[in-house]
């Protein structure tokens, strides 16, 4: 993918599309059929067979609105600072498109950013501009994430809700803390200019960047914009939340609150990894795992997990891919709505 906003192929060509999602397909049939020979494929069937349909519309619809979240943020992060507005449809198609690139490219997480900056750069903000937006509107993504995970697993391991395993609850407890520690102490005013300096090796201008993202989450959380763009991803992970939730209550299972907030937050940490196509059969073992630390069995955690990835990550696959490839379209309009500010 083009760095270059007004040069360069946004999207990949179709074969490429057409061998990830084979190659992720394969990912995921294999990886479920290790863990159902696992659980015991009669076992498997029959709970495949007794699976609760009706439970499906929630899945479908806890995803719409995780979705919206998403683009709400996106939007959030354009508009700061007296940036161009792109409404709702074209932070949408952005959003949908950085979903489209986690599917084709090996480094999903690395696509996604690519697809985003690009769009930023079309609506005529500078190469440093885009990229610290990009970073941090996806590190305030994560401000929501930890906090959730950290409440859960500290509400289950003090008994007061759930009764998670130490093995899972520990190391959200110490990790959490420690990482907003270390972003509060490298974004102090005075060090933060320092650490961000341009220029030197790769490696110091890639750490250089991902301090700068979480500067701009430290300047943004205190105004309203901050305020409205965590309520968004809020929304985004409740609704991958109870998406999860509706797939248990689809084979007969229910789980605490914490309790499945930390099988979800477990299963989704597959994706910070750098796993090929958006971390697609490592987060369906992650998550299946996880729901069987917290008391599900293996087989009724299968199906959920194959029912939440249904809608989490195949639902979402053919709009995205749609938006990817006429992402030119969105860049236009970007440029129109930049056009329009200045």
């Amino acid at each position: 993918m083009s760095a270059d906003p007004s040069t360069g192929r946004p999207f990949p060509p179709a074969w490429k599309v057409a061998l990830a999602l084979v190659v992720a397909a394969l990912l995921v049939v294999g990886v479920g059929a290790l863990i159902a020979r696992a659980a015991g494929f009669a076992e498997v069937k029959d709970a495949i067979e007794h699976a609760d349909s009706t439970w499906f519309t929630v899945c479908f619809a806890t995803q719409v609105a995780a979705l919206a979240g998403y683009a709400a943020v996106v939007r959030e992060a354009v508009r700061w600072d007296d940036g161009p507005d792109p409404g709702i449809g074209l932070s949408a198609h952005v959003m949908l498109a950085s979903i489209g690139a986690t599917r084709v490219f090996a480094a999903g997480g690395a696509g996604a950013l690519a697809a985003t900056y690009w769009c930023f750069r079309r609506a005529r903000f500078d190469r440093r501009d885009a990229l610290v937006r990009v970073l941090g509107f996806n590190t305030l993504f994560y401000v929501a994430f930890g906090l959730g995970a950290w409440i859960a697993a500290l509400l289950s391991a003090l008994g007061i809700w759930g009764d998670a395993p130490l093995a899972l609850t520990v190391p959200w407890l110490a990790a959490i803390p420690f990482s907003f520690a270390a972003a509060i102490f490298v974004t102090q005013p005075g060090r933060v200019e320092g650490l961000t300096a341009p220029g030197g090796a790769i490696v110091h201008r890639a750490l250089a960047y991902a301090i700068a993202g979480a500067a701009w989450v430290r300047e943004v959380l205190p105004h309203p914009t901050g305020t409205r763009s965590l309520l968004w991803s809020l929304l985004y992970w409740g609704g991958n939340v109870t998406c999860l939730w509706a797939a248990l209550s689809s084979v007969g299972e229910s789980l605490p609150l914490p309790e499945l907030v930390l099988a979800f937050a477990t299963g989704h940490a597959a994706t910070i990894l750098p796993l090929p196509l958006g971390g697609v059969g490592g987060v369906d073992a992650a998550m299946t795992y996880a729901l069987t630390v917290v008391g599900v069995p293996l087989a009724p955690a299968l199906v959920a997990v194959a029912v939440y990835r249904v809608f989490a990550f195949w639902a979402p696959t053919i709009p995205a891919l749609v938006a990817l490839a006429t992402l030119p379209r969105a860049g236009r309009g970007l440029d129109r709505v930049a056009a329009v500010r200045v």
